[in-house]
């Protein structure tokens, strides 16, 4: 092994040798691996947990918290909200709920909410009011230009662009978004989106 600086480096051996504290310490991290000292179910109520909100969006905590201009324990709060179904508001669209977001003071005047497409489907035509950020915490979409968006990413709009996009069939699209307003292109999705509020 070297170094950048082309100068051989030291093994761990070498390091360890004439530290024996250290190595005899090093050696007894097995110990805290050891699987026998793990209780019975550990594992599966782990996986289970963190299978569903909030800890299901755990690596997006801070991002969330970012987006929606809220403190990462009102994030997590809100996460947690969405394992009760009610939580969740028909859309327009069939295969569209959505949770609405109270936003903080940095987003006032914008709408923020939680929304789960089913595979498949199909976000019609529409445009932008004002600048969109969307974040994508679970599956992916392909928009009408043909690009991908998939967890994690971010799919950024700006006043007046235009879009649609589909889900990705086999699984649902969770995302966080936050917007000041969208205009459908079609007549039809404008009087449904008057009628449910949007």
């Amino acid at each position: 092994m070297t170094t950048h600086d082309d100068k051989p480096a030291e093994s761990a051996a070498d390091v360890l040798d004439g530290e024996p504290e250290l190595a005899t310490s090093l050696g007894r991290l097995t110990e805290l691996f050891d699987p026998a000292s793990v209780p019975a179910g550990s594992l599966e109520r782990l996986m289970l947990a963190v299978a569903e909100p909030p800890l299901r969006y755990a690596p997006f905590f801070d991002r969330l918290s970012e987006l929606w201009d809220l403190p990462e324990s009102e994030v997590r709060s809100l996460l947690e909200r969405t394992r009760d179904k009610r939580s969740w508001r028909r859309a327009p669209l069939p295969g569209l709920e959505l949770v609405r977001v109270e936003g903080g003071p940095r987003i006032r005047g914008e709408q923020a909410y939680l929304a789960r497409f089913a595979p498949g489907m199909t976000f019609p035509s529409h445009g932008h009011q004002g600048h969109e950020d969307v974040l994508i915490l679970e599956g992916s979409y392909t928009d009408n230009h043909g690009v991908l968006f998939r967890s994690g990413d971010v799919h950024s709009m700006e006043a007046g662009g235009e879009h649609s996009f589909t889900i990705a069939p086999g699984e649902p699209c969770v995302a966080a978004a936050v917007h000041r307003g969208i205009r459908f292109r079609s007549l039809g999705m404008r009087v449904l989106a008057k009628l449910f509020g949007g």
